[in-house]
């Protein structure tokens, strides 16, 4: 089982003051002089929902040791699913920001969905930590893992794969899988995210949204193809 451990970095949202280039949830995207905010061919809306700045991070192998990702889907009633509706972008390199960005509570309107994000910005607090493959992972046919009682209990309570986290296992049953993202590595994962009197984020019905990305363009920076997804029970 040993053998099956990848390294992960676990993000938690919470209520802290963030500049424009902090790793964060919602708010608003850093913006080289001359960028703009992404639009759609369709016309349609982008949602911005997080950026990641890797200088701030944890360091995991083959994944960006400084610069900054965004992550951008449609909002349209899919948030983009079934129109290949994501945009990502990547800064290699950026000007630390030192102004704070103001925080609201007031969330975005969209025409033609629910907001994601609500109010924000909120800063992303890192750690990292190794995961075991879970049952539910295609790989997971390659190790020998516990399949009876009491064993089996154990193993999937430290298995589950949720969480908002970059890299690591996502979560997904065996269904949601297919030839490409089983041979891809997790780029970001957003999970639900709040406190006891707060929903900060929360896709569909407590869903979760995945980015995956082939090792070859990971190690490479390209981040202009990715396989996008949607896990909801």
């Amino acid at each position: 089982m040993e053998h099956s451990l990848k390294k992960a970095i676990v993000l938690q949202a919470v209520e802290e003051p963030v500049t424009y280039t902090d790793s964060k949830l919602g708010g608003q995207p850093y913006c080289k002089p001359g960028d703009e905010f992404p639009i759609h061919e369709s016309g349609t809306p982008y949602m911005f929902l997080a950026q990641l700045n890797f200088s701030q991070l944890p360091k995991l192998e083959n994944y960006p040791q400084h610069g900054l990702l965004q992550f951008f889907v449609l909002a349209d009633e899919d948030y983009g699913l079934y129109e290949d509706g994501y945009y990502c972008r990547y800064y290699e390199e950026i000007e630390t920001s030192v102004d704070i960005e103001p925080f609201s509570e007031e969330e975005e309107e969209y025409e033609l969905c629910e907001p994601i994000i609500f109010g924000g910005p909120y800063a992303l607090k890192a750690t990292l930590q190794e995961e075991l493959v879970p049952y539910t992972d295609p790989r997971s046919v390659h190790y020998e893992l516990p399949m009876e009682d009491p064993e089996y209990g154990k193993y999937f309570d430290k298995t589950d794969s949720s969480g908002t986290k970059i890299g690591g296992y996502a979560f997904m049953d065996k269904n949601s899988f297919d030839e490409h993202n089983s041979h891809a590595e997790l780029l970001f994962q957003l999970d639900m995210e709040g406190n006891d009197k707060k929903t900060y984020a929360m896709i569909l019905d407590s869903g979760t949204m995945q980015f995956f990305i082939e090792r070859e363009a990971l190690k490479a920076k390209d981040f202009s193809k990715l396989y996008y997804y949607i896990y909801s029970l």
